[in-house]
């Protein structure tokens, strides 16, 4: 961690790390609203505040851990919510929300029709804070505002993001304050659809996954259950694979995963964690295509196959009026040997 005697050898804290707030200005992307946020020690990532305030391409340590798809970053605007249009404006990037009250499979629910993965990843946000400023001895980097979902005589759901970051920390944590603002019940349907692609990911990617029990989305992927623990190598005629895991967690419902790689005896990773209150399951999605190799790992409340199934399930989630959840990602990098094993350790005695 760096802390405030570093100050004693800088003209200013932005030689080191910061923040950096703009608009995009070419493209699909132009007139979108971004935060780079860089920690001074490896970490840098952008915050796109015009697409939910969801994260863009990050890089740990000069490796790129995210997918970019074709269409890049791509202003609201252009979404289409019929169908699967939504994979038109899918930039990929490090996290991408799916919900309010949608995600998976486009479907029919209560007489209106969904899209595929729901509106709010295409929904600007109305920014409320982006400041770094010291807390004691940690320079704090912190970008919050709000996102509505909201249609007249219908839903009217709102989320309170803030993102956080230290100076010299490697860590990212997100707060989602999810509530109901209106007079009905509705349905509530989240999916943190978290994008990793090469560098980082490859065939020699290793992940810890501890799930107590794990299922095939559709016939093709309970075909090949195993795949779920190694990603393939590109391919031009390349399958979906998906599965839906139960993770083991803590008495009091918290959990993770990790990914890395080594080479040459060094590693570089990341380990993420979350309770499963309200994400109780974890979507992992592998599409292994030429120049579309990707894999997400998406903590949700969902079986990630739409509203209306959900129902039928009897799964479904809602919100009641004026009701509020709260749901937080804690994302920690690492670059180290002695690292990896201290959260590999950590995180297997949580889920023990």
């Amino acid at each position: 961690m760096l802390h405030r005697e570093m100050l004693d050898y800088v003209g200013d804290i932005s030689q080191i790390g910061g923040i950096k707030r703009y608009q995009m200005l070419e493209g699909k992307a132009k007139g979108v609203e971004a935060v780079d946020v860089d920690d001074g020690q490896g970490l840098r990532y952008t915050i796109l505040i015009d697409r939910g305030m969801d994260l863009g391409k990050l890089v740990y340590r000069d490796c790129g851990f995210t997918f970019q798809a074709a269409a890049g970053v791509t202003a609201p605007q252009y979404y289409n919510e019929r169908g699967e249009e939504w994979l038109q404006s899918f930039g990929g990037g490090f996290l991408t929300t799916c919900g309010l009250t949608q995600a998976g499979d486009p479907c029919v629910f209560e007489g209106q029709p969904y899209g595929l993965h729901g509106q709010v990843s295409n929904l600007p946000a109305r920014l409320e804070r982006c400041e770094a400023d010291w807390q004691g001895d940690d320079y704090m980097m912190e970008v919050a505002g709000r996102v509505c979902q909201t249609r007249h005589q219908g839903v009217q759901m709102s989320v309170r993001r803030s993102i956080r970051t230290a100076l010299g920390s490697g860590h990212i944590q997100i707060e989602d304050r999810i509530s109901n603002q209106s007079s009905d019940r509705s349905a509530l349907m989240l999916l943190y659809h978290m994008n990793f692609g090469y560098p980082f990911l490859s065939p020699d990617t290793r992940m810890y996954i501890p799930a107590r029990h794990t299922e095939g989305w559709d016939e093709f992927s309970k075909r090949h259950m195993e795949q779920q623990e190694e990603m393939p190598v590109p391919c031009a005629r390349a399958a979906h694979y998906t599965y839906l895991h139960e993770l083991r967690s803590d008495s009091a419902g918290n959990t993770g995963f990790m990914l890395w790689k080594e080479r040459d005896d060094k590693f570089i990773g990341v380990q993420v964690r979350y309770n499963q209150a309200n994400l109780p399951y974890l979507g992992q999605w592998m599409y292994p295509k030429k120049r579309d190799y990707i894999m997400a790992l998406e903590p949700c409340n969902n079986h990630i196959k739409g509203t209306a199934l959900e129902e039928q399930y009897g799964t479904l989630r809602s919100l009641e009026p004026q009701e509020e959840v709260t749901c937080r990602l804690d994302i920690r990098f690492f670059s180290t040997r002695e690292k990896w094993n201290e959260l590999k350790t950590e995180l297997e005695a949580l889920t023990r």
